[in-house]
């Protein structure tokens, strides 16, 4: 309880955080449309999310993509486009665009589905295992 309170006095929250560490998150022009959505933490801006880590599953040989999403909103069915850590901003190589087939809130070692996550928040997600070795935007 005690570690929570302070948790919760001393970090910033995700709105204030974003809106000075934009330039470190971003690697694209600070001016254009992405840049100011995670600036100013805009649920309703274009999806911009990075995986920081897979998550091993129940089924053998499959992993949940835990990360944070810094703008837009992610939901069970949205179409998104996937950047491997091998990407290169101009060419398509490590480029994917696929459904997510699951948006999942990650407690634990318990997994509860949740039908769209807003930014500011961290989620986990089914289906894009494959396309991914360990993080990913």
């Amino acid at each position: 309880d005690t570690l929570l309170q302070m948790i919760c006095i001393h970090l910033p929250s995700p709105v204030t955080a974003q809106s000075y560490r934009m330039e470190l998150l971003y690697e694209g022009p600070h001016d254009d449309e992405c840049a100011l959505a995670i600036k100013g933490c805009d649920p309703k801006g274009p999806l911009m999310m990075y995986v920081s880590k897979m998550v091993p599953t129940s089924d053998k040989g499959r992993f949940y993509a835990f990360g944070r999403v810094f703008s837009g909103t992610i939901a069970t069915g949205q179409k998104c486009r996937i950047m491997g850590p091998n990407f290169v901003p101009g060419k398509k190589e490590d480029l994917y665009e696929k459904s997510i087939q699951r948006t999942i809130l990650m407690m634990g070692r318990y997994i509860e589905p949740i039908e769209d996550v807003p930014c500011g928040n961290i989620v986990g997600l089914v289906g894009v295992d494959q396309f991914l070795v360990k993080t990913g935007t």
